[in-house]
């Protein structure tokens, strides 16, 4: 028997697929193609929806089709993500990424509106990975 016979289809178009396995609460968010800026976030948004409904422990972002990403949606990610996942169950987000858009990534502390450096604190972990089997086995793994 496979793995997907607990993972549920949830929501699929032509840019972007969100599953749902119930059995490891992963919440796994695919991008089929790159999005533009408002498809990006209006993904973002539906995933965490799904991820509130599920009550979901753990993400993986599927990003290898995302060749960039805008510094306006990276602090979007930073700032909006906690906010709408408040109250969830999340424990750990995981993000691949090919090499080049991992580079262009800002991992760092983000600037508060008094210019500060300000960590996110998002509520969860949050890690970049350039595969999906070391994503996934960050993610499943026993370790916390």
């Amino acid at each position: 028997m496979t793995d997907t016979s607990t993972t549920l289809l949830v929501f699929e178009d032509e840019k972007l697929k969100i599953g749902v396995n119930t059995e490891t609460s992963l919440l796994r968010l695919t991008w089929l193609q790159h999005p533009t800026s408002e498809t990006y976030r209006q993904g973002y948004r539906q995933a965490i929806m799904i991820a509130l409904e599920y009550k979901t422990k753990f993400w993986l972002t599927d990003s290898r089709k995302v060749q960039y990403l805008y510094m306006a949606d990276q602090y979007w990610m930073y700032a909006k993500m906690r906010p709408l996942l408040k109250g969830g169950k999340l424990l750990k987000f995981a993000i691949v990424l090919q090499p080049e858009t991992l580079m262009m990534t800002d991992r760092q502390p983000i600037l508060d509106n008094s210019g500060e450096i300000a960590k996110p604190n998002l509520g969860f972990n949050l890690e970049f990975f350039l595969d999906l089997d070391s994503a996934s086995s960050w993610l499943l793994g026993k370790n916390e």
